[in-house]
């Protein structure tokens, strides 16, 4: 990973971001990210990030993932910006960047780690997201864009995942999936994810009082992208029987679409926010839908604002399952989470508050950047 791309963000970035400045803090100096300029990829995607929703920006990002894909499949450049050799332990954290210094790996002595992030193949997500147009003209990268995947599993000497259930995608939607955890069992790390507390900076009164929300009504929450994946359409199902009660409300942050929103005065959307946690604090209870999952950080988050969550019995959300904690309800169906919701609903104020002081425990005892740190570094001293 780049020095230069680390961010307080979403995604590989942001886990490697609080990595970093935990392994700072403790002045760790043996652990290297990588010093390079940006990509002209990275170039054009900073231009294009700024351009409006139109046909140019539609006609540059293809012409940008075809120039990028075109080089990953077809081109003879697939060389490390850094000497591997100077490194004992090489972690590469997306499988596109592993196949893409292919060649500096086929000499290289030391040992390669993988953590892939993503909750289902690289090459899958990068499908899903690019215009069915694009994919109809480039056909000959796309359909085999799972190249990278393929090859970087195989390669990889150690494979990383925060939890053994993170691994659920992988087996519902990659066939291959199962022969090579078999073949490597051996090799796989499972090293916990830690975020930092949740900044809250607007209180639970200010925020229902900006959206009209009673302060005696309860409120379920939601924050993340409005598609099938995250399960927002699962979150639709839901709201017809909840919002029958007239002191229940539904509040949603995240940009709208692809998945259009409920229509009901009491579902809310405050569309992309910067203060996504403030509006989870002011909520009853944090619904995290999703389909199918890695790891979500959302839920960790979560934890440490205290607040209880019922979230979808999927992927990495399956972890929590084990911790038999009163404020983390896995559900099963729409018709689960509402029957969970509903309960919470008839909870006495005083049981809630505990619920969420249990939830607020176990992010400080598991999930905190400096336990994270801790984990990478029991990890890398664990390597032969």
């Amino acid at each position: 990973m780049k020095e230069s791309d680390l961010a307080p963000v979403g995604g590989p970035r942001g886990y490697l971001f609080n990595l970093k400045v935990e392994l700072d803090k403790r002045g760790i100096k043996n652990i290297h990210f990588i010093k390079v300029e940006n990509s002209l990829i990275n170039k054009y995607k900073s231009v294009s990030a700024k351009l409006r929703p139109g046909a140019f920006k539609t006609v540059l990002n293809a012409l940008k993932n075809l120039v990028k894909y075109g080089r990953l499949i077809y081109g003879h450049n697939a060389f490390s910006p850094v000497d591997l050799d100077e490194y004992d332990y090489v972690h590469f954290h997306s499988t596109y960047d592993m196949y893409s210094v292919r060649e500096s790996l086929k000499n290289y002595k030391g040992k390669v780690i993988l953590t892939s992030h993503s909750p289902k193949l690289f090459s899958q997500e990068e499908n899903d997201r690019i215009s069915k147009a694009e994919k109809r003209l480039f056909w000959f990268i796309y359909n085999k864009l799972i190249r990278m995947d393929e090859y970087s599993f195989e390669r990889a000497d150690y494979l990383v995942f925060p939890c053994p259930e993170a691994e659920e995608p992988y087996y519902h939607t990659w066939k291959d999936y199962s022969g090579i955890k078999e073949l490597k069992r051996q090799n796989y790390y499972y090293v916990l994810t830690g975020v930092p507390e949740a900044h809250i900076l607007l209180a639970r009164g200010e925020i229902r009082r900006k959206l009209n929300i009673p302060d005696s009504a309860f409120v379920i929450s939601y924050v993340g992208r409005h598609n099938e994946v995250k399960g927002y359409d699962q979150l639709k199902e839901m709201a017809g029987p909840l919002l029958q009660n007239e002191n229940t409300y539904i509040v949603v942050a995240g940009r709208e679409g692809p998945i259009p929103r409920y229509d009901h005065p009491r579902w809310i959307e405050v569309g992309w926010t910067n203060d996504p946690h403030s509006y989870i604090a002011a909520s009853d209870v944090f619904v995290l839908p999703n389909r199918e999952t890695y790891f979500d950080l959302v839920l960790l988050e979560v934890l440490s604002i205290g607040q209880i969550v019922v979230a979808s019995n999927t992927g990495g959300n399956k972890y929590f399952g084990k911790h038999n904690r009163s404020g983390i309800m896995l559900f099963n169906g729409a018709d689960d989470a509402i029957s969970i919701i509903s309960e919470l609903l008839r909870t006495p104020a005083g049981e809630l508050s505990k619920m969420r002081e249990d939830n607020r425990e176990l992010y400080l005892k598991e999930f905190t950047c400096k336990a994270f740190a801790d984990n990478y570094m029991d990890f890398y001293d664990q390597l032969p």
